[in-house]
């Protein structure tokens, strides 16, 4: 696990990025995304936060590598609240969408797990001090988001699978990417954590990182 800026972390990678927010508050840890390894999100232990403070995990679409240990996670910690798009609630809380959740591709099959909220629109969630900013940024998946928290100055961007790819089986639509990605842009973003290329910083590389998916993912 490695710090980003104060209380925001990077926890790891297994098959996609998992990052991890510490309000400093009585609303504990906030995961952006759950991964597929729980033995790499328990090993915060050893960071000097405590895995049981793990309260909320909000979920930025409905992949498998993303989301594979959600149901792990909610029989280890009982009181935990997941967060979602409702256009991509269906694969997570029902069995037998492996074309929606990847699974196949994994040649796994995905646990389903409930969610606590399913977000309509752009919704912000407060925990602690801190806003996180749910934006639906549809195009991967029609119920894909990114998370936004401003702390310490800087705009701090969770933007997993900006870079794609698209799939019929995912529901995929190049149409909503590019003002989704226009969107992400527009937000000026000072930090970028992406879900599978690392952690792009300062701005202008940002920008151009989104700029570069946007204009080679034309519809």
């Amino acid at each position: 696990m490695k710090q980003i800026i104060e209380n925001i972390y990077h926890v790891g990678d297994n098959e996609c990025s998992v990052y991890m927010v510490d309000t400093q508050s009585d609303q504990g840890l906030v995961l952006i995304d759950a991964g597929m390894n729980l033995d790499m999100i328990k090993q915060i232990d050893s960071h000097g936060v405590r895995f049981e403070d793990i309260q909320h995990c909000i979920l930025t679409h409905c992949h498998i590598d993303h989301i594979g240990i959600c149901a792990e996670l909610s029989r280890e910690l009982p009181d935990i609240k997941f967060y979602a798009h409702e256009l991509d609630a269906i694969p997570i809380e029902e069995p037998d969408h492996d074309g929606r959740t990847a699974a196949s591709w994994y040649g796994v099959r995905f646990e389903p797990v409930k969610l606590y909220q399913k977000f309509r629109s752009d919704t912000v969630l407060r925990f602690g001090s801190y806003d996180f900013q749910c934006i639906h940024t549809p195009g991967h998946t029609p119920g894909s988001i990114s998370v936004l928290v401003e702390l310490e100055g800087k705009k701090v961007l969770f933007g997993q699978d900006l870079h794609g790819p698209f799939n019929e089986s995912f529901l995929s639509d190049l149409q909503d990417y590019q003002i989704s990605m226009q969107k992400l842009l527009d937000l000026e973003a000072d930090i970028l954590c992406e879900g599978h290329f690392g952690i792009f910083q300062p701005g202008n590389l940002v920008r151009q990182y989104i700029d570069k998916h946007k204009h080679q993912n034309q519809p």
